[in-house]
């Protein structure tokens, strides 16, 4: 399987990495696309072909394509990506706030038989609300809890810096709150998950709090994440599920969903 990776940076070098050293043994790493030089001579001196053209990224061919770079990224190469029939690994997640985007790009996933993965990054149990809702409509609350520096901020008590929908969430922050799209995504009713974030100075893990309530039952889930040592504004889980949906494409036993 060959993999072509959008963006060098904390989750993107992490991927190449652990492909190098044989984390995930069927992959092999294509083509680094990315715009920041330093990250490509970064890239380039650690042994991987890499390109500032996306015009030459695309001549390549590849199984998937991870896209680990930005929100704007994704929207702008996520459509001839998948014009070449390319499967895309999404982790800006939150790009799928854009209703209008979100219905474009399954077109054409489906008009040219790729698939859009988007991992459940910076959280746990979107296979168990995913389940869920076929006993109806969910009720998601989604509680995140960071340490103000991760938010680029100087809070020195707790504050509530957004309280709202997930769309607004991961258009307001999309740097640190892909995780409320991706629970929007699971749900598959954006309008029903509400967002809570709070900037807490006392916190030196990423904290995400979700309850999920249905008439399955009720679901309570609270991850605390170690933040990314290269991003702090990533948690390390992240980078972590990229390499699980990656191998779930390999496997023949696929558990959990």
């Amino acid at each position: 399987m060959k993999i072509g990776i959008i963006g060098f940076g904390a989750i993107g070098g992490f991927v190449a990495r652990s492909i190098r050293d044989n984390v995930l043994r069927k992959y092999e790493v294509g083509k680094i696309f990315d715009l920041d030089r330093e990250k490509l001579k970064r890239a380039e001196e650690e042994g991987f072909n890499v390109t500032s053209s996306f015009e030459e990224f695309l001549k390549d061919s590849y199984d998937i394509v991870l896209e680990s770079a930005s929100q704007r990224a994704a929207r702008i190469y996520l459509p001839d990506l998948l014009n070449h029939g390319f499967s895309v690994l999404v982790m800006s997640g939150g790009v799928f706030s854009d209703p209008v985007f979100k219905k474009e790009a399954e077109k054409l996933a489906e008009d040219h038989g790729a698939k859009i993965y988007v991992p459940s990054g910076a959280i746990s149990g979107l296979d168990g609300i995913e389940a869920m809702k076929f006993a109806g409509e969910l009720k998601v609350t989604l509680e995140t809890r960071k340490n103000p520096k991760s938010l680029g901020r100087a809070d020195t008590q707790e504050v509530v810096i957004f309280e709202g929908g997930a769309r607004e969430a991961a258009e307001k922050f999309p740097k640190n709150i892909n995780v409320a799209m991706a629970l929007a995504l699971a749900t598959e009713h954006p309008e029903n998950v509400r967002v809570r974030i709070i900037s807490d100075p006392k916190v030196h893990t990423n904290t995400h709090t979700i309850v999920a309530e249905g008439n399955s039952g009720k679901m309570t889930i609270k991850v605390e994440n170690v933040p990314f040592p290269e991003n702090p504004k990533t948690s390390f889980l992240a980078a972590l599920s990229a390499l699980q949906i990656l191998k779930k494409i390999t496997q023949t036993l696929v558990i959990g969903g």
